[in-house]
């Protein structure tokens, strides 16, 4: 498949993403009437709302003098550059010209397929004739979920979108990162790891046996003994990651089933939709859902509070890593470990998903 001018632009940069996917470009709350700037795969974007309120994602670049678009002002349903008045409609196309008594043929922005599913605005940045609605990912569901409640965020994180992929499918890391609210030492030392790859999709399961609860499993459930504790991470093209963690008092254990999908006597699931904006940076969108019963309400603006600092904790970590990648000469612009532990499996196997749908991506057809 060609890529589109500006992709290629993006890769000769340093860019290795891939296109044929739908991309969380922003929250549905963050697009409204007033013009959203935002890159995308290296790509400027300008986001805003019709006034029936559907959503149109343009490049950001008026094509006469290079003002971002997102400068300008909307007029119903056209967006108007702020440099010389060129009007742009939905299509990209350029309607008016002051002056002119008609556009000229190179008056066009590219316009970008966009779907908008459970609050998130999605974006094809790929071949538009290939933009299926029904690859949409869909697996937010709880999001939805009247009987559920949420917390959700967007971080401008400064490094790889690889280097978050490998945080969330070894969740070993939350006995010393997050070692106040979610994690324990337990967690690294006592799991037991599977990890299963089939087509695109990688789930590592972690199950823990007979374990002290961390600490926000005694604030929040009441635990005074040890727990079975199980942890599920599922990476699914080209950046979304599912995490499920649930708990039960020790000994009674969880199905296969349960562990993927049930939270137990307490637990929670997180979902993290990563968006490369360039090589080194990435928007990482992310959202704890619970049920209702898992958190009273006196107690919920001490639990958002930990919920909004966890994903912090990561950043720093994150953006550590960058930056000795950075100066690493032979880093090829990725994490290069000198050896592997079992706690590797998935990131290895996520990261074969990865380079075969980017070398189907650049096959010849």
């Amino acid at each position: 498949m060609a890529r589109p001018h500006d992709a290629r632009d993006a890769a000769s940069a340093g860019g290795d993403f891939l296109w044929n996917h739908w991309y969380v470009a922003a929250w549905a709350d963050e697009v409204g009437r007033k013009p959203l700037a935002r890159v995308i795969l290296g790509a400027y974007l300008v986001l805003f709302r019709t006034e029936a309120g559907k959503v149109v994602a343009l490049e950001n670049r008026c094509p006469h003098r290079n003002l971002p678009l997102s400068e300008g002002r909307l007029i119903g349903d056209t967006l108007e550059c702020g440099y010389h008045g060129m009007v742009f409609d939905c299509s990209g196309a350029c309607t008016h010209l002051p002056g002119e008594a008609a556009p000229p043929h190179w008056a066009r922005v590219r316009a970008y397929p966009i779907v908008e599913r459970r609050g998130w605005v999605m974006v094809w940045m790929g071949d538009p004739a290939r933009a299926d609605e029904r690859l949409a990912p869909d697996y937010h569901a709880r999001l939805g979920d009247p009987n559920w409640f949420a917390y959700k965020g967007h971080i401008e994180v400064k490094c790889g979108y690889r280097l978050i992929l490998d945080n969330l499918l070894d969740l070993s890391h939350l006995a010393y990162v997050h070692s106040s609210t979610t994690g324990n030492r337990a967690l690294a030392e006592e799991a037991t790891i599977s990890t299963e790859a089939e087509d695109e999709r990688v789930r590592v399961t972690r199950w823990m046996s007979d374990i002290p609860p961390a600490q926000a499993f005694v604030a929040y459930a009441g635990y005074d003994g040890s727990i079975d504790r199980w942890q599920v991470s599922e990476f699914m093209p080209p950046a979304y990651i599912y995490v499920n963690s649930g708990t039960a008092p020790a000994g009674r254990g969880a199905s296969p089933a349960e562990r993927h999908g049930s939270q137990g006597l307490w637990g929670f699931v997180v979902y993290h939709a990563l968006t490369p904006e360039t090589a080194k940076t990435t928007h990482q969108f992310w959202a704890v859902a619970l049920e209702e019963r898992m958190v009273p309400q006196a107690m919920r603006a001490t639990f958002e509070r930990q919920m909004r600092n966890i994903p912090m904790e990561d950043v720093a970590i994150y953006e550590a890593q960058q930056r000795a990648i950075d100066l690493d000469p032979d880093s090829g612009g990725d994490v290069r470990p000198r050896g592997m532990i079992a706690a590797d499996k998935g990131l290895f196997a996520m990261r074969r998903i990865l380079q075969r749908l980017a070398a189907e991506e650049t096959r010849p057809e």
